[in-house]
């Protein structure tokens, strides 16, 4: 594809056919100045990222609201920026359709109006072999590891490029690799001990992972109820067998949940693909949202955070007020699930930009969180 002002469209072709027939679509970009509202997106897409890079403040903000506003409901994770890679440059869409063909444009096109309109640009379409699809999701994945998602809050800490007519965009501001949110992480004193516990709560939880587990595939498939699952946790998750995180007070609440529903929900994520499961977590939040089961808070993130302690926190008041501190929420509108999962991937990237913090995953972050930002 050789576009040229008042050329042949086939970029804009291919990337319209791309939305449209997607089951999975992937697209990475160095920068972002345009949006084109008039996409539509596939609604059968299970899996969908637009990442983008911030690199010298050539993305535009005006043109990130617009991917935030134009996102489907339950979108919200999927449009991330590489927040933590220095030399982000890639021009690229991956996708599959419904009849398991895959596809790619690569080139010189980033998201701006002039790659589709005034520019001269060369890309390439072809299709792709199921391997080379699969190489081109797990290089996606990985780039994803070093982003966070795009928010209103993020999109204020960042510093555009002056759009000064003779000088060129970018060389003033924002430098390769410069994080725009440098996330801090709480300093707590006792830190050693409190790691101490974690990690033998984390020990304790191992012990009875099986017996857990069998509990909650029993839970999903109703050969008990409801009240037969509440009766039989506290054998394998209690302060008695120590593998318990939080304090008291989830009994008075939690007994009459629906813990059917519940552990469906979480062996849904238990099952999945892991390149699938901060979406689908995301999906499973929002659906027991939907069903007032109200075990979905501080139970089931706590056996989320025991069972993937690298990927999902406690939700509690103080890592909410810890999230507060940082000035960086999830998007406005978000779902329940949306911002659970934002808060999972901040936390993530925390971790990650801070290598020689104490805590080396969330399920230790969330200890000393919780050591400074408790209520006295």
């Amino acid at each position: 594809m050789l576009h040229r002002p008042q050329g042949p469209a086939g970029l804009a072709i291919n990337y319209r056919t791309a939305f449209r027939d997607a089951v999975e679509l992937y697209i990475v970009s160095a920068y972002l100045t345009d949006w084109d509202e008039g996409l539509k997106l596939n609604p059968q897409c299970r899996r969908f990222r637009i990442i983008i890079g911030k690199d010298f403040g050539i993305t535009r903000k005006d043109a990130c609201l617009k991917v935030l506003a134009w996102l489907p409901e339950g979108r919200a994770n999927c449009f991330k920026v590489a927040e933590q890679i220095n030399g982000f440059h890639p021009k690229a869409v991956f996708w599959m359709n419904a009849d398991g063909k895959h596809f790619a444009i690569i080139g010189s096109s980033n998201l701006t109006r002039a790659a589709f309109d005034s520019n001269y640009e060369a890309n390439i379409f072809c299709t792709m072999s199921r391997n080379q699809f699969i190489d081109a999701k797990r290089w996606v994945k990985d780039i994803e590891d070093a982003c966070v998602p795009v928010s209103e809050d993020w999109l204020k800490k960042y510093t555009e490029a002056p759009r000064t007519p003779g000088r060129r965009q970018g060389s003033a501001t924002n430098s390769a690799g410069t994080e725009v949110v440098p996330l801090r992480l709480p300093r707590a004193n006792g830190t050693r001990k409190l790691l101490q516990q974690r990690r033998q709560q984390l020990l304790q939880y191992k012990k009875h992972k099986t017996g857990l587990m069998k509990l909650f595939r029993n839970c999903a498939a109703a050969r008990i109820t409801n009240e037969g699952f509440y009766e039989r946790l506290s054998k394998y998750w209690s302060h008695g067998v120590g593998d318990r995180l939080q304090g008291s007070g989830w009994e008075r609440v939690g007994k009459g949940s629906n813990f059917q529903e519940l552990a469906r929900s979480f062996l849904v994520i238990e099952d999945c693909d892991p390149e699938e499961r901060d979406d689908l977590l995301v999906a499973e939040i929002d659906r027991l949202s939907k069903l007032r089961v109200s075990a979905r808070g501080a139970f089931f993130s706590e056996m989320l955070c025991l069972r993937f302690p690298e990927l999902y926190p406690v939700l509690n008041n103080p890592v909410w007020d810890y999230l507060s501190d940082t000035g960086f929420k999830a998007p406005r509108g978000s779902t329940e699930g949306e911002r659970y999962v934002d808060l999972a991937l901040k936390l993530r990237a925390a971790l990650r930009g801070n290598p020689s913090y104490p805590a080396k995953n969330i399920a230790e972050l969330d200890t000393i969180i919780w050591a400074t930002y408790r209520s006295e």
